[in-house]
């Protein structure tokens, strides 16, 4: 922040709020609030923002409000000559990267992720960025409850430029008093500094007894006393987000990560295909997941139905998807193959859950399997198909043994046999004798030489032969009703 007046963040057209006070300008690529550079550690929060490369690179500042989600000025993404708001849904037209926990920006600490996806306000200058990686060590601020108000005093930050610096390499922050509240932005003032280019989309901080809220983000600013600047003008507009707090919770939730199974759930002859959702974390704390299925008509798929919702928690990211009719009514099921996590005495824990198809929908999971011994799920790749041959879906899961001693990759597969309500504990259905490596391994099932059993096939990564062309192939282990043969290149 620096201390002289503003301009808005992009040099874009200007909202009437801003008009109105003259040519007020985007805080574009702001660059440093002119105000004291904050101690390391302090608004660990806020994130430095890196848009696109080479000599269109611009830099803005943002406030991570979800372990996924930052929250900042929707004009630090638009194009030049279009309205800073709304953006188009998706990602970001230049490569943008989040520097965020990083006070001194010539250190290491913090996380460095890229942003992937961009969500708009259609009303006001913000947008939330999503990360390509949650950051699970670092707080997200919380939104304050009510408007700012004339004359109360925000803690205005940022990574933007100072009075005497073009390019600050440290988090600056300043005390701003509000002027005036309008119904989607705040304006405010501060002799001897102001908000300038870098800063856009920083955080205005509600501080009371200790606790820190978001109450604004920065959108325009004179840029007086700002480097390279000769306004006089002091002030700046704030976007408000006391009032967003329904549209952040509901952004943070957006479905992401779907997985997809196929299967005939209505069992009408013809398959469907089943969508299952991440919903993230909701604002009690729990993880929510939830699961659309779309249904064939035999030329398209009808309108996504919700069929299941999680009502305690339940973590997309800890699941794994598959499907088939384990009790052999003539609707296919799903199952999913979730983390338990780790339990004190070092073991891995794995449980199986299964969405019994009442042909409209699907019953709430139950669980059906759980480890007893060690089962480490991320080194599982789950399949369903009738391996036994006695009309119900089975399981198998395809497992990375890891590395022998001799250098060779071991796999292997386990077989959870249906009885129809549960599933039996895992049998060895076979173990790799040469070396077999399962991080190159995609298995599916279907009964490819028509016994009436289903079989094992493993699409694999040949790598790359001498000429640079991939190589693929496909291995194929038949059933013999109890276990898998070795595999035939097929």
């Amino acid at each position: 922040m620096s201390s002289r007046s503003s301009r808005r963040v992009r040099g874009t057209a200007l909202f009437a709020v801003v008009a109105a006070a003259g040519a007020m300008t985007v805080s574009s690529p702001a660059q440093a609030v002119v105000g004291d550079a904050v101690a390391d550690g302090t608004y660990a929060f806020t994130a430095k923002l890196d848009i696109g490369e080479g000599d269109t690179k611009r830099a803005c500042t943002g406030s991570l409000v979800d372990a996924q989600w930052i929250l900042t000025a929707s004009s630090c993404f638009a194009a030049a000559g279009q309205p800073a708001f709304p953006l188009p849904a998706g990602a970001p037209a230049q490569k943008t990267t989040a520097t965020i926990g990083r006070t001194d920006l010539t250190g290491t600490g913090g996380k460095v992720v890229e942003v992937t996806e961009l969500v708009s306000r259609s009303d006001r200058d913000l947008v939330m960025a999503k990360l390509a990686q949650p950051v699970t060590d670092i707080a997200p601020v919380l939104l304050a409850d009510s408007a700012p108000v004339a004359g109360e005093s925000l803690r205005a930050v940022g990574y933007g430029r100072t009075a005497t610096s073009w390019v600050p390499d440290r988090l600056h922050a300043g005390t701003f008093d509000v002027t005036a509240t309008g119904a989607t932005t705040v304006a405010v003032t501060r002799d001897g500094g102001a908000i300038c280019k870098g800063d856009a989309g920083g955080p205005a901080l509600r501080e009371q007894n200790g606790t820190v809220l978001l109450a604004a983000v920065h959108s325009a600013s004179w840029q007086a006393g700002c480097f390279g600047s000769d306004e006089t003008r002091p002030g700046a507009v704030e976007s408000r987000t006391d009032d967003l707090t329904d549209w952040v919770t509901q952004v943070r939730g957006l479905p992401k990560d779907p997985q997809v199974a196929s299967g005939d759930f209505n069992g009408d002859g013809k398959e469907d295909i089943a969508a299952f959702y991440d919903n993230g974390t909701g604002p009690d704390g729990k993880n929510r997941s939830s699961l659309f299925a779309f249904y064939s008509n035999g030329t398209g798929f009808a309108e996504p139905k919700r069929v299941w919702a999680s009502t305690g928690s339940f973590s997309g990211a800890a699941s794994k998807l598959t499907s088939g009719d384990y009790n052999g009514d003539g609707k296919d099921d799903l199952a999913v193959l979730y983390n338990s996590g780790q339990a004190a005495d070092g073991k891995y824990a794995t449980t199986v859950f299964t969405y019994t198809s009442n042909g409209a929908g699907f019953a709430a999971p139950k669980q059906t399997w759980a480890s007893s011994g060690s089962f480490d799920w991320s080194k599982s790749k789950p399949v369903s198909g009738d391996f036994n041959g006695d009309g119900k879906d089975d399981l198998a899961v395809f497992y990375n043994g890891g590395q022998a001693n001799d250098g060779k990759y071991v796999s292997l597969a386990f077989t959870f046999t249906s009885t129809g309500t549960a599933f039996n504990n895992p049998t060895t259905s076979w173990t790799s004798s040469g070396s077999f490596d399962w991080s190159k391994s995609k298995p599916v099932s279907g009964d490819f030489n028509g016994d009436g059993k289903d079989d094992l096939a493993v699409f694999y990564n040949g790598g790359q032969a001498n000429d640079g062309k991939y190589v693929s192939l496909a291995f194929t282990f038949t059933s013999t009703g109890t276990a898998f043969n070795n595999p035939t290149t097929s």
